[in-house]
């Protein structure tokens, strides 16, 4: 984990209102520095770990149809957080003109669960991504 990082990492997201609302950030914001294997599905298999989870994402935000990914953070949990924890994240916001049994099938490697939506954006977000005309939100979870 690198401290530096984590502590900046963190004192953004609190400073966009993490510690009361999900704040989203980008992929290279939540990875950068971050070595914490439970800082997103945790509870996928162990043959699963962070880096193949962080290569399916960037994949899928390479995809034409995908305008934006981003992680949606939960809450910030901790007021200090331990040298070996990240701001954990349950789901993330994808931008795209394809339906969510389409994203389903782009992210099944990183074991996620059915997508949500489509929905027209993601207002309860901080920092929610913006959705182009022709787009839309699809909501991507773990257990």
């Amino acid at each position: 984990m690198d401290l530096t990082k984590q502590s900046a990492f963190v004192d953004h997201v609190r400073g966009r209102g993490g510690a009361t609302a999900q704040v989203a950030v980008t992929l290279e914001q939540f990875f950068d520095g971050n070595d914490c294997e439970w800082s997103i599905a945790p509870n996928r298999p162990e043959d699963v770990p962070l880096a193949a989870v962080r290569k399916v994402l960037l994949d899928l935000r390479s995809h034409p149809e995908v305008h934006d990914v981003r992680v949606e953070l939960d809450v910030l949990e901790f007021e200090d957080f331990p040298d070996d924890e990240w701001p954990y994240a349950s789901g993330l916001a994808v931008i795209t003109t394809l339906q969510p049994d389409e994203v389903d099938a782009m992210t099944i490697d990183a074991d996620t669960e059915s997508s949500g939506g489509p929905a027209e954006g993601a207002d309860w977000l901080v920092d929610a991504p913006g959705v182009p005309e022709g787009h839309h939100y699809v909501g991507v979870w773990w257990d």
